[in-house]
């Protein structure tokens, strides 16, 4: 827009230069220099808009329109009003129409990414129902309900990662704990007693039961299944040693209970007591053959080996 088309706009105002007259009388508020006579605003169709106040002069004016052309960039008729807390219901649709917002809440749609379904599981419809009422009700149009599913959905998967890193490093150190008690107390035999120890768990422990299906169930490979970390627990590796030490003693005694040992029995124990006795030629390298304990062990393998089949 031209500043004579601005001056022609003015006019249509009513502005008129001093040393002349409005129409139907009165004085004139514009200087010939262009300048705004004082309390110019003061007059009835200005007195109400305090935008006016930012102008002194016609060239002022002429300048604020234009600019304010180039800043909307698009015709004045085609711009909506922002809806405040008393808009009436057409501005509020006006808005929401050009905002693009849907027409109905079932419009929205929003689908999970791959590894965000991987770690969140699938959408629940029934919190996808109110979330779709809540971006209407705001709205919102189809991206700003993405963005906002996207970014609450980001934050969950990083809450997830965090816990499992969490949940991940104290059991590494529950499982380190254990595995130093372990090698303090067996020293070179630990390896050898985890193996018997897990050897027994399986010979005692390799039942099976009926399911509801009717089918032949595995309790032991259900647990490693479901636990499979527990082959490696050192605290359950010092349990099933010390029931598989307690049975050894028993057998040994005659106390038992149970007729005779199986070859895999045999060796289980023989495992165990060869780790025992590898404890005791750490600590006392020089004359372990002289330890009580030691000869006692020794003793406890001939009679296994005696019960060896031939």
């Amino acid at each position: 827009m031209s500043e004579k088309m601005t001056l022609a706009k003015i006019c249509e105002l009513g502005l008129v230069f001093s040393g002349g007259e409005e129409e139907g009388g009165g004085e004139g508020f514009v200087g010939s220099d262009g300048v705004f006579a004082e309390n110019w605003t003061g007059r009835d169709e200005f007195k109400d808009n305090a935008a006016m106040l930012n102008y002194n002069s016609v060239t002022d004016l002429a300048n604020g329109l234009v600019a304010t052309k180039k800043k909307l960039g698009k015709n004045p008729d085609t711009l909506v009003e922002i809806p405040s807390e008393t808009s009436s219901d057409d501005v509020r649709a006006a808005w929401s129409k050009a905002h693009g917002r849907p027409d109905t809440q079932d419009l929205y749609e929003y689908t999970l990414s791959d590894e965000h379904a991987v770690k969140l599981g699938p959408l629940d419809d029934n919190n996808m129902v109110m979330l779709k009422e809540f971006a209407h009700k705001k709205n919102w149009n189809q991206q700003d309900f993405k963005e906002a599913l996207d970014l609450y959905h980001t934050m969950q998967v990083t809450g997830v990662d965090t816990f499992s890193e969490s949940l991940e490093e104290s059991k590494t150190q529950r499982f380190d704990a254990g595995t130093a008690i372990l090698k303090g107390q067996w020293l070179e035999g630990t390896d050898d007693r985890t193996a018997a120890a897990l050897a027994h768990l399986r010979k005692y422990g390799e039942i099976e039961v009926k399911g509801a299906d009717g089918k032949m169930i595995n309790p032991l490979e259900k647990l490693f299944e479901e636990a499979p970390q527990l082959k490696q627990s050192p605290w359950l590796t010092i349990i099933m040693d010390n029931m598989a030490q307690k049975m050894g003693e028993a057998d040994r005694k005659g106390g038992g209970g149970t007729g005779a040992l199986s070859l895999d029995g045999i060796n289980s124990q023989i495992t165990g007591i060869r780790a025992q006795q590898a404890v005791i030629r750490v600590k006392n390298p020089v004359n372990f053959k002289g330890d009580p304990e030691f000869k006692r062990l020794e003793e406890s393998l001939k009679v296994l080996y005696q019960k060896k089949p031939a």
